[in-house]
């Protein structure tokens, strides 16, 4: 089949060649950053966090009929919404913990090898 030529639009530029592009010219600037400020990423993260609180609320109102909980022998009754609030920050905590605990191993691990690091090029 021969020889792929670039075809253009231009008609000031010749079949078969590469438009010329100036060395030096800037490239166009993003529409918007990548990265919003601090801020920014407070602000929504804070709005979010209202809107989870408001459909919270809503589910522990809507779900208000006592329900009775067993929990290692003891028993009680609570409305349904607090009880699965409960269950759900109990999670969050197991969920938290295991995680502090994996960044203190880390950052641990850093340390003693960053002093490791400063022996070998004393």
């Amino acid at each position: 089949m021969g020889s792929e030529e670039t075809m253009t639009d231009d008609p000031l530029t010749p079949q078969g060649q590469e438009p010329e592009v100036p060395p030096n010219k800037p490239e166009a600037a993003p529409a918007r950053p990548a990265v919003g400020t601090r801020a920014g990423v407070v602000w929504t993260f804070t709005i979010v966090a209202l809107i989870v609180l408001v459909f919270l609320v809503v589910f522990m109102v809507q779900n208000q009929d006592r329900v009775t909980v067993y929990f290692l022998g003891f028993h009680g009754q609570l409305a349904l919404g607090v009880a699965m609030l409960i269950a759900a920050v109990a999670g969050a905590t197991v969920v938290a913990i295991a995680g502090a605990v994996r960044i203190i191993q880390l950052r641990s691990r850093a340390r003693t090898s960053g002093k490791r690091q400063d022996r070998k090029s004393s």
